[in-house]
């Protein structure tokens, strides 16, 4: 009887299934056969004949391939459900090099996600020959990928729209929505550092029901953490089970405590059934300037080619960035053409409440900002109360002392974008309109008081 033959597939072909969105069954023999199954959370593809599996926990599965060197593995396209069979032969553990490190990444995120950092910890990262990778019998034709070069327009068009950027602001809203008109990456946002680089904050977001900017994550904590303090992008595939348990979490604190600390909390931006992330850092001669996060609704959105893409694309944000802040620098600020106001002192009133512990800042009870840009609208307020003054320059504010910014680091413009789309989500009658390189206007529509209290 004649044996039908299944076609082996390329690795390349089926890059959806190393994403890990669905967890593979892995199969191991010792020497007199006894056979052991564990599932992986996720196999790594390092190129077209290798595999890479973390070296954790499996001390059954471990200890047969010391044995016995053979293995399989099946692994599941996510979008069909095809599955596909790997023939492997283990050849080594890494703990160094490039393949070592990737699964260091992506481990160190996932713990720091579910707050286990100090528990889990890559040993290794076993590398496998594929002897073979076939389909699973009952299986659909396997479809070709679209061609990277299919992408080459895409790029093009983005590129050519960053460069036409004159100021942070018009490069945040230009990346963004390039990102989605001409990728269909609906739903991004931009974190940047802050002061000190320890923290990363919301700038600037796309696509979401709030936009989240003035959130906060610390650098080195969580995926975009994670991203930015490794310099490394960073893919989760499921981040449905993370994103639901912040959530209860959250809920549960608020149920339970009416604490002013929480409501200063901003959370960060996010799609309620978001199920993909992908953070890639903007850096510009090794510098970090900020974390580019992508998020989608589908499993497994973001393969290896929406990684790529999506470097290419932070690298030009980054380097346009920091063209524009060099240029700025560089530029002499318009005077500021003062052109005092009596403040407004009939009809409604706000007030607007500066606590000095953290320089948070509340409006009629909402919370607005804090620390530098809380600072910052304190003495926009003050000046205004004080004298009538409405339009400032960023050079007056960098330099005044009681501001106490920091003097290795100018941060003021994200700052100030920063303080103004936050303002202009809180409330209708105030606004922070530029006027002109370096200058601004602050403008009031409601009587105010400003209050101090620790």
């Amino acid at each position: 009887m004649s044996r039908t033959l299944i076609p082996s597939v390329r690795l390349e072909d089926i890059e959806t299934c190393f994403e890990g969105v669905i967890p593979s069954p892995f199969c191991t023999c010792s020497a007199i056969g006894t056979p052991n199954i564990t599932y992986l959370s996720v196999v790594h593809r390092v190129d077209s004949n290798h595999v890479a599996l973390s070296f954790q926990f499996f001390n059954k599965s471990r200890n047969n391939l010391l044995e016995n060197p053979k293995a399989q593995v099946l692994v599941v396209e996510p979008a069909t459900f095809r599955q596909f069979q790997l023939d492997l032969v283990y050849e080594a553990t890494l703990t160094e090099g490039h393949a070592f490190e990737r699964l260091r990444v992506n481990l160190d995120a996932v713990a720091s996600q579910i707050g286990m950092s100090h528990i889990f910890s890559l040993r290794g990262a076993d590398i496998f020959r594929v002897l073979g990778c076939r389909p699973v019998p009952g299986n659909f034709p396997v479809e070709a990928q679209v061609p990277i070069a299919d992408h080459l327009r895409g790029l093009d068009a983005l590129t050519e729209r960053l460069a036409a950027c004159n100021d942070l602001d018009a490069l945040l809203t230009t990346s963004l929505e390039g990102l989605s008109s001409l990728f269909g990456y609906d739903h991004s946002f931009v974190l940047v550092p802050d002061e000190e680089d320890k923290r990363l904050f919301t700038i600037a977001s796309h696509g979401f029901p709030v936009s989240g900017v003035g959130s906060e994550v610390a650098i080195g904590e969580g995926i975009i953490g994670i991203a930015a303090a490794q310099r490394s992008p960073i893919r989760n595939p499921n981040l449905a089970r993370e994103m639901i348990y912040s959530r209860l979490v959250r809920t549960g604190i608020e149920s339970q405590t009416d604490d002013r600390s929480l409501q200063r909390e901003i959370p960060l931006p996010g799609l309620a059934s978001a199920c993909s992330q992908l953070a890639v850092p903007l850096l510009a001669h090794n510098h970090l300037l900020g974390v580019l996060c992508l998020q989608s609704e589908q499993a497994g959105r973001f393969a290896d080619l929406d990684e790529r893409l999506a470097l290419v694309a932070a690298r030009q944000i980054a380097v346009t960035m920091a063209m524009i802040r060099l240029k700025a620098a560089r530029e002499p600020e318009e005077p500021r053409r003062d052109d005092p106001r009596i403040a407004i002192s009939t009809g409604p009133s706000s007030v607007i409440r500066h606590y000095e512990s953290d320089d948070s800042v509340f409006i009629d009870d909402a919370y607005l900002v804090k620390g530098v840009p809380g600072r910052i609208m304190r003495k926009i307020v003050s000046s205004y109360l004080s004298n009538g003054r409405c339009e400032f320059t960023n050079k007056e504010i960098r330099l005044d002392s009681s501001l106490q910014l920091p003097d290795f680091k100018d941060n003021l413009e994200t700052r100030l974008i920063l303080l103004r789309r936050r303002i202009e989500e809180r409330c209708d009658f105030l606004q922070i309109v530029p006027i002109g390189r370096g200058r601004f206007r602050f403008d009031v529509k409601r009587r105010l008081r400003l209050e101090s209290l620790r």
